[in-house]
């Protein structure tokens, strides 16, 4: 039963869980989409493939790892492995950008994403673990 209470901190309102969404979303969004503009009938989604709203992605997801992973690390828990974990992601993501399109560059797009999500993930069950 404890276990389901903790999960239930994590999904409020937080840094690290309004960072990890925005980085699954944006996972998501970089696996689904190849995906969902196949079908002829959703081709009037191409938009969601638009370079802005990738940019944004990244952006909100960088925003928000700065905002939730370095005050923590600073006045809270003191351990790296979030800051070396998000770093890894982002390099993910940055290199995804020099990848012509297709399914490698939405591959390596949705790793990126999902890495930046754990690193989140690590960082609030450091600071729930020190506080």
């Amino acid at each position: 039963m404890a276990k389901s209470n903790s999960t239930f901190h994590f999904i409020s309102f937080n840094k690290d869980f309004l960072g990890f969404l925005a980085s699954m979303l944006c996972a998501i969004h970089c696996a689904a989409l190849p995906l969902i503009l196949t079908f002829s009938a959703l081709s009037g989604l191409t938009f969601l493939a638009n370079h802005t709203i990738e940019f944004v992605f990244l952006g909100v997801s960088a925003i928000i790892a700065s905002w939730s992973l370095i005050p923590s690390y600073k006045e809270k828990h003191g351990n790296t492995l979030p800051l070396k974990v998000v770093a890894i992601g982002f390099v993910f993501l940055v290199a995804s950008r020099f990848i012509p399109h297709g399914f490698m560059e939405h591959f390596i797009t949705a790793i990126g994403g999902t890495i930046v999500a754990i690193s989140h993930l690590i960082n609030w069950k450091l600071v729930k673990s020190c506080c």
